[in-house]
């Protein structure tokens, strides 16, 4: 029983080195190179968690720390034209390396803002919620506002200006794809489409 038990001890001393990185079980690094890229512009995020994003090397490499250890999906911007969705499981205190991320031709999204007067609001922001693509705001005047490129899928819009309600609709793009989607915003009884009570849109950061 004495060398059974300090057999045990030595396979859990072993399970502590190997492939895993000291640290937080609850979340792991994700690695991986994207092929094609013009690192610039190319960037890589966890869909639904905007805080989770990461700019790419010029061989088109990338690392992100602190992903949750989970089924997931990236979010993957490689040049001015090209993107890619990539599932991925993150493993807990493990790098898991995705491999080479081939990219398509992305589509582009039009999104075009009036109020119901036909007038063009102030202070408009437009957003794809969860994609890590940073929230536009759009000049003074400027009712018009061109996202992309956008892999292949469902994405959900948020458009919202001064004293106007909030608008979010889902919508869903193919590859290549030019998409023109009209936005009418409607007047907002309560003066703002903040429902936390902030007044200003602009505060927040991009997500």
């Amino acid at each position: 029983m004495r060398a059974k038990a300090c057999g045990w001890g030595l396979l859990l001393a072993m399970a502590g080195c190997g492939g895993f990185v000291n640290g937080d079980l609850r979340t792991g690094t994700v690695k991986g190179r994207i092929l094609g890229v013009e690192a610039d512009v190319a960037r890589v995020s966890v869909m639904g968690r905007s805080d989770l994003r990461a700019s790419v090397s010029a061989d088109g490499s990338f690392q992100l720390d602190g992903v949750p250890a989970t089924s997931l999906e990236l979010f993957v911007v490689a040049s001015r034209t090209r993107a890619a969705r990539k599932s991925v499981v993150a493993q807990g205190a493990q790098v898991t390396d995705v491999g080479d991320i081939a990219s398509s031709p992305g589509a582009f999204l039009t999104v075009r803002v009036t109020a119901e007067d036909g007038g063009i609001p102030s202070g408009v922001e437009v957003e794809l919620k969860d994609t890590g693509l940073d929230r536009i705001k759009l000049e003074p005047g400027v009712g018009e506002a061109r996202l992309g490129p956008l892999p292949t899928g469902c994405y959900e819009l948020e458009v919202k200006a001064d004293d106007l309600e909030d608008v979010e609709e889902e919508l869903c793009v193919r590859e290549g794809e030019e998409q023109v989607r009209a936005i009418t915003l409607p007047t907002d009884d309560n003066g703002g489409g903040d429902d936390d009570g902030g007044d200003d849109h602009g505060g927040r950061d991009g997500g």
